[in-house]
């Protein structure tokens, strides 16, 4: 060996023995020796990793630094027992966060849809019949005309008053109750707004909702053109004429017989009758129409109007009262078939199903067209019960546009 070979050689060795000294006295913990040891050696770094977390070790290599915690830790504690005052590490499902269940309280109930009462019309348009008189009949069809007019402005206006104030309260409480609050799932408040929308919608003037209304409203204007025609027919106008024995319970009585005897006949003729109160079928009528079953039980159709096959829209009280209901198709399928042929002098015949003493006809008296497109028909219903004839004018009319006739005045 030269002395430059010995030079370094010694060099060496005191260098090794300086870092070995140093190693008894510095004791660095496994983790550092492992990176010293790294530092030191030129082996090939598969599972190192940057860590600059540790303000030491920044910009070096990191090598198996979580194994290195983990020995740490069996080497502190061998019989792998958690220091109690250590939280001990979470998972990821451990840390996420996951609400409290909670129960969906119950969405509000919609308000109570308004009703209108079949006890608050006035079914006084046959109140007249039991009348013998024509002008007490004219008295009477004009305080019933009264109170028809009294429950449309005091009911039924009031009634579509109270149709919206329900909408509105249908919107309010979605508004105020149910709309953004976090207590009802999406699903719920979304379930909520779709029912409020429909039953919004059923409200609506021409909505199901107001089916028992429009039905009430033309139940109210075919009463009040009944009692008009009625009206004229006891006094004199529209086309009518004035009756023999208009008042005559008003004229001084006189002590002869046969005078007496006229106006019990006269009486007779024009539909007098105490026993005939109502005509049969009437709260049928009423009940269908206020009890919602529209349709020709009622006499009425989906939409409320009169339609041509209800024998209550065909015949008057004067003649109506007096028959029974097969008895009424009757007479109801004679006035259909005059009117099919919409001609002065059409004349159609019937007799009863039940009772060979009773018949009767209908017949034009007379055709009118109005300027506008109404037009009206004078029909005469004679029946014959008993040998007892009763004969009473109607005037039934369409108008515009329409098919369907129904009593006008």
């Amino acid at each position: 060996m030269s002395k430059v070979q010995a030079a370094l050689a010694v060099t060496a060795a005191g260098s090794i023995g300086a870092l070995a000294i140093g190693a008894l006295f510095i004791s660095p913990s496994p983790l550092e020796a492992n990176v010293a040891i790294l530092l030191n050696a030129d082996a090939d770094c598969t599972d190192c990793y940057f860590d600059p977390s540790v303000p030491r070790n920044k910009g070096l290599l990191g090598f198996g630094l979580s194994q290195g915690l983990t020995e740490q830790a069996q080497t502190e504690d061998p019989d792998g027992a958690a220091d109690p005052e250590t939280p001990a590490v979470k998972s990821l499902e451990d840390k996420a966060y996951v609400p409290p269940a909670q129960t969906e309280p119950p969405l509000p109930e919609l308000p109570t849809m308004p009703v209108l009462l079949q006890g608050d019309y006035p079914d006084c348009r046959e109140d007249h019949l039991h009348l013998p008189d024509p002008l007490d009949k004219a008295k009477n069809i004009n305080e019933c005309t009264t109170r028809l007019d009294t429950y449309y402005n005091d009911v039924l206006t009031e009634y579509r008053k109270r149709m919206n104030e329900y909408q509105d309260e249908l919107s309010r409480i979605y508004t105020e109750k149910v709309a953004g609050r976090m207590e009802y799932s999406a699903a719920s408040r979304d379930r909520f707004y779709k029912d409020m929308m429909q039953e919004h919608a059923n409200s609506d003037p021409d909505g199901k909702n107001m089916a028992v209304y429009r039905a009430a409203v033309e139940l109210y204007q075919a009463d009040r053109d009944y009692l008009s025609d009625r009206y004229c027919y006891n006094t004199g106008c529209g086309g009518y004429p004035v009756p023999e024995n208009y008042g005559f319970t008003y004229v001084e009585e006189t002590s002869s017989k046969p005078a007496k005897q006229k106006k019990s006949a006269e009486g007779k003729k024009s539909g007098g009758d105490k026993g005939c109160k109502k005509s049969r079928g009437r709260g049928r009528l009423l009940g269908g129409v206020f009890g919602g079953v529209l349709g020709s039980v009622a006499g009425l159709d989906k939409v409320g109007t009169l339609i041509a096959s209800a024998a209550g829209a065909l015949l008057v009280g004067e003649i109506a009262c007096k028959l029974s209901e097969d008895e009424q198709e009757k007479a109801a399928e004679a006035t259909l078939a005059v009117v099919e042929k919409e001609e002065v002098g059409a004349v159609a015949n019937w007799q009863s199903p039940t009772r060979g003493d009773v018949s009767g006809s209908s017949t034009i008296t007379a055709l009118n067209t109005e300027p506008n497109g109404r037009k009206c028909l004078t029909i005469t219903d004679v029946a014959i019960i008993d040998g007892e004839e009763t004969r009473v004018s109607k005037q039934m009319c369409r108008g515009a546009g329409q098919s369907k006739y129904a009593i006008k005045a």
